[in-house]
């Protein structure tokens, strides 16, 4: 499985697991380095750490294709025309089978992340020297965190996965896929312990690591998800409760301008709870990929040209009402580069406009965006939809109404009355889809959209087809769309190499 042997950073680490990389190989060779000559330090483990979150910043995952493949798949995003490349195009069509780059890159990822997270924590009793005693505990939690974090993500995209916990688990090569309520029943195990143990905030020069309030909003998107997606209705009360310990934490809050969550001026505010953080200073510390691929084709870029292979769809645009500061700040219909360069219209119509890099794509590849995975604007939705759930509306239309009276703040919204707070029927499924439109304008380019369409469709049923249908033409013109696509097929190159592996239903 090529989730089993990845290669690993940073270099040091690297060299004292060649054993690793190594491990298809038949002849077994004299002498080598191992993890043994490693672990011996507090520096050691803490480089170790370092590495499991390392897989996140690549251009592989959520700076890459998985992102890339997540928002064009939805109803949220339409391909560029001029987009030659179908591996590209190809999940805003649907057009993604078991060999797709995105399928494959996802599971490769996620399962690097799981393996350099058991790595720490297989390691961490043997190291003896620490400068500070009480962040063992912490390390531990790290790693539990971001194995449950990954797990999470394997669970949403493909169903059962493979639940690997020791290293002698990576190192099975004929292992079968773990129902999922044994996977998700893990990651609540490893994030009640991560939760008690990490911090509730870092400092400076650890930014974008987990904290407290990251453990609290995957276990309420795990159980948003449980209580959705598998109908177990009674878990709506834990996705509540976990959703109002980060509200009630008084670490976190909205900004009063929805745009400054994600400018890179604004680093460190307290909406932006767990993300991908980036400097802009070199392309390990950058997260180009992702502003590239909204960035402006008419444009180019002094690296190689943009892509502004990602414009929103026409439904999606338009949902925003006039008026919506989340639109006026958030897109943009034509401007100006770093160069004095200007276009009075993009030619394929509007470009998100929330990512943007200090430089303004002067170099696309050094990009100092911090990518959010968890903000507190979630942590409010996903606790009105848990409440209306639970039959408490007015409690749901409240902290819904929160999130509308930010949007109609920021710069020169002095007189801005839209979006309205929320003055309807108060029928649960009148308030879900209120709140589902809620997500998708606050919560837009975040790559949670998907997940929402195939969350709803096991409350209404074809409720993702029909979306899809309606809301992006794209989503059909190659082929009729078919409901085994709501699941993502297990990559060929793991089921040739594991046998023991099956594949998910009409692939």
């Amino acid at each position: 499985m090529t989730g089993k042997c990845p290669a690993l950073v940073p270099l040091a680490l690297s060299l004292a697991l060649s054993v690793v990389a190594a491990c298809s190989l038949t002849e077994e060779p004299r002498s080598f380095l191992t993890t043994d000559t490693f672990f011996q330090t507090e520096a050691d483990l803490k480089s170790a750490v370092m590495a499991a979150y390392s897989p996140m910043r690549s251009n592989n995952l959520f700076n890459g294709w998985p992102w890339l493949s997540l928002e064009l798949a939805s109803d949220q995003v339409r391909i560029d025309h001029d987009e030659p490349n179908l591996e590209t195009s190809g999940p805003d069509f649907l057009f993604y089978s078991t060999g797709s780059r995105g399928v494959t890159v996802a599971w490769r990822e996620l399962y690097n992340i799981v393996y350099r997270s058991n790595l720490v924590l297989a390691n961490v009793d043997r190291v003896q020297q620490w400068n500070n005693p009480a962040f063992k505990s912490r390390y531990t939690a790290e790693a539990k965190f971001l194995r449950a974090y990954a797990y999470l993500w394997l669970t949403k995209l493909y169903d059962d996965v493979p639940l690997l916990l020791t290293l002698e688990d990576h190192a099975n090569l004929h292992v079968a896929r773990t129902p999922v309520e044994q996977v998700h029943q893990q990651v609540v195990k490893d994030l009640t312990e991560a939760e008690a143990a990490l911090p509730s905030k870092w400092g400076a020069s650890d930014r974008g690591r987990a904290t407290q309030a990251a453990a609290d909003m995957a276990l309420a998107d795990l159980y948003l998800w449980r209580a959705s997606y598998l109908k177990k209705t009674a878990e709506w009360q834990n996705a509540s409760d976990w959703a109002k310990k980060v509200i009630d934490s008084g670490i976190w809050g909205l900004n009063a301008d929805y745009i400054s969550t994600f400018l890179p001026s604004n680093k460190g505010n307290p909406e932006m709870i767990f993300y991908v953080a980036a400097s802009g200073l070199d392309s390990r510390s950058s997260n180009g990929w992702l502003v590239n691929f909204y960035f402006p084709r008419d444009f180019g870029l002094s690296t190689g040209g943009g892509w502004g292979a990602g414009h929103p769809t026409t439904w999606h645009y338009n949902l925003y009402a006039s008026g919506d500061y989340r639109r006026d700040a958030g897109y943009r219909s034509g401007g100006c580069r770093w160069d004095g360069y200007c276009v009075a219209s993009f030619k394929d119509g509007p470009l998100p406009w929330k990512y943007r890099p200090t430089n303004n794509g002067s170099d696309g590849g050094k990009c100092d965006v911090d990518i959010p995975l968890y903000r507190y604007a979630e942590a409010l939705l996903i606790y009105a939809e848990a409440q209306n759930e639970l039959g408490n509306a007015a409690t749901a239309v409240t902290y819904l109404n929160m999130i509308r009276a930010r949007a109609r703040n920021g710069t020169g919204a002095e007189n801005r009355s839209s979006p309205a707070d929320y003055a309807g029927p108060l029928d649960k499924l009148t308030l879900r889809d209120t709140i589902f439109i809620e997500r998708d304008l606050e919560l837009a380019h975040e790559a949670k959209r998907w997940f929402d369409l195939v969350r709803r469709d096991s409350e209404d049923q074809s409720y993702w087809a029909n979306s899809l249908h309606d809301h992006d033409p794209n989503s059909w013109v190659m082929q009729p769309i078919q409901t085994y696509k709501m699941r993502w097929p297990i990559p060929q190159s793991e089921v040739d190499l594991d046998p023991a592996l099956t594949q998910n239903a009409g692939y």
